[in-house]
């Protein structure tokens, strides 16, 4: 009988948990850590600035399915989602439009882009509250101030679980007009690469002003065959739309276009990206010319301007460039002063008025034969062949030449345009300095 004593003991002590209450499990809160961390340089001098990375800055999240990731900033210690997109750019770093997104992984050629404004605080650690595969912080820091401001890429099994529902910009494919809380911009039907009107969105009303642009106009002027006089215009360009994407962040649209050079003969196709954000637009041009313009051209050079319009109801309006930082008055008569931004350097000029700073510069890529200035013409009774039509009523741009000296590769170039409400004229001009370049 004492040898079953010990047996019972044992059987005893194991019956006893299955009739007493489940003790509770503590388990220490778990703070997943920062799996990978990026640090890039970038411009953050101005709020209104796009941030655009390329897939080889942010190894991390390289061959992961897009729609599983996701980005996020934080304020006051919480995180929540940012808007952004992933465009895919090919490997000749043309956009491609339209791209399957859900099939897509995120390449080396790719971007993601958001904006400086949506950037964030540090976190010592991302909370606990999303079932997420990985997480990479990417810590962007101004090269003048050494500000640094954070954002967080979470990546996810799935669709993210939540997304920022702000959207900057719109696009309306029926009267192919861009829209945002700043401006609207709309495009010529018969020649989708021109803007034909621009109007300030007010801050107080909500409404659009009225548009304060006559025309755009292109002019190309040289020798042709080395004699004879050559000239072209916008109305010689055949152009159609050949794709959009309408993301949160940014709209991408993409015009084909052509000049006629002598009777039914073109130049080769040249792709023309409108790249729209929230205050800023940028005309994005790439050419690749079948042959040397030079075999057949001389003296070749192109003026681009957008010509304004006198109306009681338009609010007086000036022009600055680097150089003429006292600025001259549009009203019709050219002065003096609007004479001398014919001869200023930099590529950089303001249009101001009550509604706002619109602020242009000219991107053009180092060693490229091309070199260009501002230009501006306010003369009532100027006629501007070869319609010479009289008027031209603040008609300002940019006057380039070397065209003629270009080789058969690709050449880029990319007009800036911001559209600030409240800014300054000196600031404007730091702003466009300061700004990140955005030839890729």
């Amino acid at each position: 009988m004492l040898r079953f004593k010990p047996m019972l003991q044992i059987l005893f002590l194991a019956l006893v948990p299955c009739f007493l209450p489940a003790a509770p499990v503590y388990s220490e809160p778990r703070e997943p850590v920062i799996l990978d961390r990026i640090s890039v340089t970038y411009p953050l001098s101005s709020l209104y600035y796009p941030v655009v990375l390329s897939g080889r800055q942010l190894p991390s999240l390289l061959d992961l399915p897009i729609v599983g990731i996701s980005l996020y900033a934080a304020r006051r210690g919480k995180l929540a989602p940012i808007p952004f997109q992933i465009d895919h750019r090919d490997r000749r770093g043309q956009f491609e439009i339209p791209a399957k997104e859900k099939d897509k992984r995120f390449d080396e050629n790719d971007e993601c882009v958001f904006m400086v404004a949506d950037a964030g605080e540090r976190l010592a650690a991302l909370p606990d509250t999303v079932e997420m595969s990985g997480a990479t912080e990417i810590a962007l820091t101004d090269p003048a101030t050494q500000e640094t401001l954070f954002v967080y890429a979470l990546v996810f099994p799935d669709e993210p679980p939540e997304k920022s529902s702000r959207d900057y910009v719109a696009y309306h494919t029926v009267n192919d007009t861009v829209e945002t809380e700043t401006y609207r911009i709309a495009y010529s039907r018969e020649k989708p690469f021109l803007l034909t009107t621009v109007n300030w969105k007010e801050a107080e009303t909500r409404r659009y002003s009225r548009d304060f642009t006559d025309t755009m106009k292109v002019r190309h002027r040289g020798k042709l065959f080395h004699q004879f006089d050559f000239l072209r215009t916008e109305a010689d360009y055949t152009s159609r739309v050949i794709g959009v994407k309408d993301g949160p962040v940014r709209v991408i649209r993409r015009t084909m276009n052509r000049i006629r050079v002598l009777w039914k003969l073109r130049t080769p196709r040249i792709a023309v990206d409108h790249i729209h954000y929230a205050n800023a637009f940028f005309m994005d041009t790439r050419i690749n010319p079948r042959f040397k313009p030079g075999l057949f051209f001389s003296n070749l050079e192109t003026l681009m301007t957008v010509d304004g319009r006198p109306h009681p109801s338009l609010p007086e309006t000036r022009v600055y460039t680097d150089t003429a930082r006292e600025g001259a008055l549009f009203d019709g008569k050219m002065t003096d002063r609007e004479n001398l931004l014919n001869v200023t350097d930099g590529r950089s000029l303001i249009v101001a008025n009550q509604y706002g700073k619109i602020l242009i510069t000219l991107e053009i890529e180092e060693g490229s034969p091309i070199r260009a200035r501002p230009y501006s013409m306010d003369d009532e009774n100027a006629l501007d062949p070869p319609e010479n039509v009289p008027g031209q009523f603040g008609n300002v741009g940019f006057i380039s030449i070397g065209w003629d000296q270009l080789d058969t590769s690709v050449h880029h170039l990319v007009f800036t345009v911001f559209m600030i409400r409240d800014i300054s004229v000196e600031a404007g001009f730091k702003m466009l300095h300061q700004a990140p370049s955005f030839l890729h």
